[in-house]
């Protein structure tokens, strides 16, 4: 089965979440004076395609290295807007009735397609939609532990509100993934795997998230 890459290329100057430390590369020895070509890297625990794990926002939650990496890998279900029109999503809650229909049991695995990533590199990227409670807890329930979406985060990047779904999910011992693209390119059930990097300690990591199918 051929693989879909669901990860934003990581580059100088992506965009990331307000506040977080903007990416940056530069050459630390090179081929010509050094015998070898080795870059210093700087960027945020967030930055594009990445995990929040539970630490990011609980206390004493687990960590990127404390997880289960069997809840990262195996079937996903994608759900996917009613609407086909993404412009109108701009800053709109997203409820069950917004969604096609969920199935009665989810794999491990859930992510939601909305089409937002493709304003990844716009102003408008920030005024994405946003997961009302009443959804994740429907998906939680439903057996999902993994929460994937295609845009900054699945609560409104500009409130002055919590995160309730961020509290909520991570509360839990759940894991989400923010800044997935691809997802609306998917049918409803596909293989995937995301795979953070080991930090030891921290609270998030960019992960290399891929899916299969048929």
């Amino acid at each position: 089965m051929p693989l879909v890459d669901l990860s934003h290329p990581m580059t100088p100057g992506m965009p990331v979440y307000p506040g977080d430390p903007t990416v940056a590369f530069a050459p630390a020895a090179t081929l010509a004076d050094d015998g070898a070509n080795v870059s210093a890297l700087r960027f945020g625990s967030h930055t594009g395609t990445h995990l929040d794990a539970p630490s990011h926002m609980i206390a004493g939650g687990r960590t990127v290295d404390q997880l289960n990496l069997a809840a990262l890998q195996g079937t996903a279900y994608v759900l996917h807007t009613r609407s086909n029109e993404t412009a109108a999503l701009r800053d709109q809650p997203l409820g069950l009735s917004d969604l096609a229909p969920i199935p009665a049991q989810l794999p491990n695995i859930v992510c939601i397609a909305t089409g937002w990533d493709r304003y990844f590199h716009e102003p408008v990227y920030e005024h994405h939609p946003y997961l009302e409670l009443e959804l994740v807890e429907a998906l939680w329930d439903k057996g999902a532990r993994v929460l994937g979406v295609d845009m900054f985060s699945p609560d409104p990047t500009h409130s002055t509100l919590s995160a309730p779904v961020h509290e909520f999910w991570l509360g839990q011992d759940g894991i989400i993934v923010e800044n997935l693209t691809g997802l609306q390119q998917l049918p409803e059930r596909v293989e995937m795997t995301i795979l953070p990097l080991p930090l030891a300690g921290l609270d998030g990591s960019p992960v290399r998230a891929i899916a299969s199918y048929p």
